[in-house]
């Protein structure tokens, strides 16, 4: 009996083997495929694209202006949210961006920077949102206020809803929905490290690779400069 369950075991084993090498490759390709995504954002019209998209408000300023662009922080901190983005665009660009909307053309040739109104409505993204949004699209503008709603609902104090591990650990969702996607150990020091720099970063998700690798940062700096302190 045992010998005739010998080439079954084998047969079962061998396919097991062809599906995890499946898998496998099909993860290294979505993760070749978030990559070229990631990389294909990663310029100042879709950045700036992308935040009038997600905010009521984005400040555009001016790449081309001689010398240094002003910024109205008293408007800035009155806007519906303390960390309006700031993203660097030619004149050029401007003008496609700003077409159709809310916004002052001339002060951003004088001065060098205008507040635009963007589609977004608060409230914005919760985490978990942020979390699908990094898995379904492979990549992601991890704004200020993204870090902030990602490390809230890592605190247990704040959570509504735990789970409980089978070593009898907690975990809020927000841990355990990174943790299933395998990015635990890099989404949350990124998310640290942009709340302590205020400047936001696009992060890339990398299924197949190890864990500590499955989520890269890009810096925005040069795009998207450091937001002023709130007061």
């Amino acid at each position: 009996m045992f010998g005739k369950l010998n080439p079954l075991w084998t047969m079962v084993q061998a396919r097991l083997a062809e599906i995890d090498h499946d898998l496998s490759r099909k993860a290294l390709v979505q993760a070749i495929r978030n990559v070229t995504r990631g990389l294909g954002h990663w310029n100042a019209t879709k950045v700036a694209a992308a935040m009038l998209a997600r905010y009521p408000h984005c400040y555009l300023v001016n790449a081309d202006i001689m010398g240094f662009p002003g910024i109205a922080l008293a408007e800035y901190r009155t806007c519906a949210t303390d960390d309006v983005p700031l993203v660097r665009v030619s004149e050029r660009e401007a003008a496609k961006l700003m077409a159709g909307r809310n916004a002052y053309p001339i002060d951003f040739q004088r001065y060098g920077a205008t507040l635009v109104a963007g589609d977004g409505v608060l409230p914005l993204p919760a985490a978990m949102d942020i979390i699908g949004a990094i898995e379904n699209n492979g990549w992601h503008i991890l704004t200020v206020d993204d870090a902030r709603r990602i490390l809230l609902g890592r605190d247990m104090a704040h959570a509504v809803n735990a789970c409980l591990t089978t070593r009898n650990t907690w975990l809020t969702m927000v841990e355990n929905g990174a943790d299933r996607i395998g990015i635990a150990e890099s989404l949350f020091p990124f998310c640290e490290q942009v709340i302590a720099t205020r400047a936001a970063i696009i992060v890339i998700y990398t299924p197949g690779l190890p864990r500590p690798l499955r989520l890269w940062r890009l810096s925005l700096k040069w795009i998207m400069p450091p937001l002023p302190p709130v007061a």
